[in-house]
């Protein structure tokens, strides 16, 4: 991994004074993160405090979790770690030993490790695998269970997250508040935090926000669903096809349109209009973001019938949470 000299979260955009381009089709973003230099620990890079449990609703309850990140160049041992929570006031503190001796725990470079609570399964019945299916067959990750817990004691309403090494030295900590979510997300029952970038500062909220992960809230032992990457460049409205041809029956094809914004957390709406500004279909009206969004039309319009050939206006607007307000448009061409 490149070391970059550190510097506090820095967005560029160029902007009228009205928030809106002066030419919408060149609009870009150049973004640069608070990267921590010369970070060979390990770090905390997502937090489940507030999982989805109902033993009533027929399918497995989503555990909490801690996952760490090795973003060193060598293996690490972690017999001997452990995860605690923020002291009470009587200075009871709840200390989590998930990597016991005898076990295989070394943790490789650029590798994951997921430490959830399981009261009596092993991993393959755990409720982390059994709800986060991939998991069964993790590519990059680790699973440490700490038994005879159901719950880990993280408060929904604030707590610190600390990892220690084997002599109790702390390693890296997280001291999240619920605010550190995405505030338009109505509701952040069954969403994780997660970072930005993994080497971004744990402890501080500018590095974190919801899960955008649409299908378990959360990405437990593979790359976070917000990853913003540290010195990307982007066009904030990309096509995959442009000219798009969407098909009919069977042979239909989806147009994919990505959204690249700033590290943050934001609220979008995007809308397809002909050329007159008519509105012919709306994508999103005013849904929570993260940095990186995916959208799809299928080339139909808000009555579900096609979009005639021609050209259309894909029309951007965002509001983030710092108040910013971002807007841009783009030009597609529909061929049928």
């Amino acid at each position: 991994m490149d070391k970059m000299r550190p510097h506090r979260l820095l967005v560029m955009i160029t902007l009228l004074s009205s928030g809106c381009m002066t030419d919408p089709e060149e609009m870009r973003i150049s973004e640069t993160l608070d990267i921590r230099t010369g970070t060979a620990g390990l770090v905390i890079n997502e937090i489940h405090f507030d999982p989805l449990q109902d033993e009533n609703d027929g399918i497995p309850d989503q555990p909490d979790f801690v996952e760490i990140y090795n973003p060193g160049m060598a293996a690490v041992d972690l017999t001997g770690w452990s995860i605690t929570d923020r002291p009470s006031q009587t200075g009871k503190v709840n200390r989590y030993a998930f990597a016991p001796s005898g076990s295989d725990n070394m943790l490789g470079p650029g590798k994951y490790a997921v430490i959830a609570p399981e009261y009596s399964a092993g991993i393959p019945d755990s409720r982390l695998v059994q709800f986060y299916r991939y998991l069964a067959s993790p590519a990059d990750a680790k699973i440490f269970l700490v038994p005879r817990y159901k719950t880990f004691s993280l408060n929904n309403d604030g707590d610190c997250v600390r990892l220690l090494d084997r002599t109790g030295a702390v390693v890296d900590s997280a001291g999240y508040t619920p605010d550190w979510h995405n505030p338009f997300v109505k509701s952040t029952k069954g969403i994780s935090l997660e970072k930005y970038h993994p080497l971004m500062e744990s402890d501080v909220s500018r590095s974190w926000t919801s899960s955008a992960d649409t299908e378990y809230g959360a990405t437990p032992g593979k790359t976070n669903a917000v990853y913003v990457n540290p010195e990307r460049t982007d066009d904030m409205l990309l096509f995959s096809d442009n000219p798009y041809s969407p098909g009919s029956g069977g042979t239909a094809s989806l147009l994919l349109i990505r959204i690249n914004l700033p590290a943050g957390s934001w609220q979008l709406t995007l809308a397809v209009y002909d050329l007159q500004g008519r509105k012919v279909r709306s994508l999103a009206n005013g849904s929570p973001a993260g940095p990186v969004t995916l959208l799809a039309w299928d080339g139909l319009d808000d009555e579900r019938d096609p979009a005639p050939s021609g050209n259309y206006r894909i029309s951007l607007r965002t509001a983030g949470s710092s108040g910013s307000h971002l807007e841009v448009e783009k030009t597609l061409a529909v061929v049928r």
